[in-house]
């Protein structure tokens, strides 16, 4: 197989940022799973359309600005109505991400009229070759501000994820660290937009989450094996796509599912 491509800026770019949003997402995934929010990587990147929408529609060159903080304060509201509001957090959920996504597609037209540059389908499908220098330094910045506020807070937000009652009891403030942790989710939804697109991106949450499940023994097991299962699906997703000639979000999402099935099978012949 010809990898000539690899030597290529572009592809090196896209390559790197994949393998570090699909990192991100997994640990992120793992922690977000464990509280019945498998949903939630669905529902961001439907509220990430209409903040990057806005982007759009103000005419900024780097709409993912807007597209972050517009994310992250849903994610918050979300987390807020879980915790305090009368209404059921998928049914707040279902509603504000609708809302969302129906404002993006009003701005999404508007922008596309007075601006008449923008590829929709690459917004709903993603296309990792259109990631960009800018792209690529937001990802860095999202993913040392994410790991450097998961080490310093590792053993409490592990706590509050397995006994969220018992923890809360104990002093730690749980309200806060979920509000962080749906905030930095929301930063590497708007990011793996790019890379997978709003209709897969949720894929890259919560399929490397369930292979860690099926392979680790301890959080911190699970969490490396999630995190290796997406490194490798995008690295061997991307090289596929390249050699059969399909799009390389789909085929990053079925090579992630093809490790899934092998996770299970594995742990099937282990019991």
């Amino acid at each position: 197989m010809d990898l000539s491509y690899l030597l290529l800026p572009i592809f090196q770019r896209a390559l790197f940022a994949g393998t570090v949003v699909a990192a991100l997402l997994a640990l992120l995934g793992v922690l977000v799973t464990a509280r019945g929010l498998a949903s939630l990587g669905d529902g961001l990147s439907h509220a990430a359309f209409g903040g990057i929408a806005l982007g759009m529609y103000l005419g900024l060159t780097s709409p993912l600005l807007v597209a972050i903080p517009f994310t992250a304060l849903a994610a918050v509201a979300i987390g807020a109505l879980r915790r305090r509001g009368g209404l059921r957090s998928d049914v707040a959920m279902a509603t504000i991400f609708a809302v969302s996504f129906a404002i993006g597609v009003v701005l999404l037209r508007k922008a596309h009229r007075t601006q008449g540059t923008f590829d929709p389908e690459s917004l709903l499908f993603g296309n990792i070759l259109l990631v960009g220098e800018d792209d690529l330094r937001l990802v860095l910045g999202i993913a040392a501000v994410t790991f450097v506020l998961i080490a310093l807070t590792w053993s409490r937000v592990a706590y509050a994820t397995f006994d969220e009652e018992l923890a809360r009891l104990s002093g730690v403030p749980v309200g806060w660290l979920e509000s962080a942790l749906l905030a930095l989710l929301a930063a590497v939804v708007v990011a793996a937009i790019r890379l997978a697109g709003v209709v897969l991106v949720s894929a890259f949450l919560v399929i490397p989450a369930a292979t860690g499940r099926m392979l680790g023994r301890s959080l911190g097991g699970v969490v490396a094996s999630a995190m290796a299962a997406g490194i490798v699906g995008v690295v061997l997703g991307f090289l596929g796509a390249h050699a059969l000639g399909w799009p390389e979000g789909a085929a990053i999402v079925l090579t992630l599912a093809t490790q899934l099935l092998l996770a299970a099978g594995i742990r099937r012949l282990a019991r």
